[in-house]
């Protein structure tokens, strides 16, 4: 999975929105943060590094497998 490393200012409303919706999804369901990772198919150190604005997920890129 691709991921770009830049300032949360620059990310697109798409890409904030899956954030959000990733957030949201880590809070409603009982998996630990290496599953969620997993399947989303990328690495539990990109998740953190996208929830905390360090990085940014290319929306396309997500769950298209």
């Amino acid at each position: 999975m691709d991921f770009v490393t830049r300032s949360k200012e620059e990310g697109s409303p798409r890409e904030e929105a899956l954030v959000e919706r990733l957030k949201q999804f880590i809070e409603d369901f009982d998996l630990s943060f290496y599953e969620i990772a997993s399947r989303i198919e990328t690495s539990a150190a990109i998740l953190s590094m996208w929830l905390a604005g360090k990085a940014r997920p290319h929306a396309e890129g997500i769950g298209c497998n």
